[in-house]
Parts: structure tokens; sequence; C-alpha cells
């Protein structure tokens, strides 16, 4: 029976975090400082909302709409 629940635990949908993503784009001017909050069950997942793929280990990464830029932070915003 415990393998049972611990199998039904498993499979049972992560929460929904939202997260608030912080960036800047070469395209726009040096102080211009972009945000999206998004909804999803990782940071990954969050990142990957708005990029055509994950940022390279420098963190230049390519948007879905188009233009390079850098990703700044990620945080997750608390609900309550």
């Amino acid at each position: 029976m415990r393998e049972c629940w611990e199998g039904l635990r498993d499979s049972l949908p992560q929460p929904v975090n939202q997260y608030l993503i912080k960036y800047i784009r070469d395209d726009m001017p040096d102080d211009y400082v972009g945000s999206s909050i998004k909804w999803s069950r990782t940071k990954n997942d969050a990142v990957k909302l708005i990029l055509k793929k994950l940022p390279d280990p420098q963190g230049v990464c390519v948007f879905k709409r188009g233009g390079t830029g850098k990703i700044i932070s990620i945080e997750q915003i608390e609900q309550t």
C-alpha cells in the first residue's frame, strides 16, 4: 500500500509559482531594464517562456520576439 501512495504522490503536479524575470536588451538604450512576470513550476521553465533557448554560460540569450540580451535576475514572487 505504501508503494502505491508514493507512486501516486510522485505523479501529482507540482505547484505553480510566479517568477519576476529582469533582463537587458542589446537593441535598447543602456539604462533600459525590462521585466516580465511568468507562471511556471521552475525558474528554468519561466525563462524558457521568454527565450528561444536557455542562456549560455556568459548569460547571453536570444529572446523569442527577436533580439539578444542578458538575464539580470530571476526572483520567485511569494504568494499571499
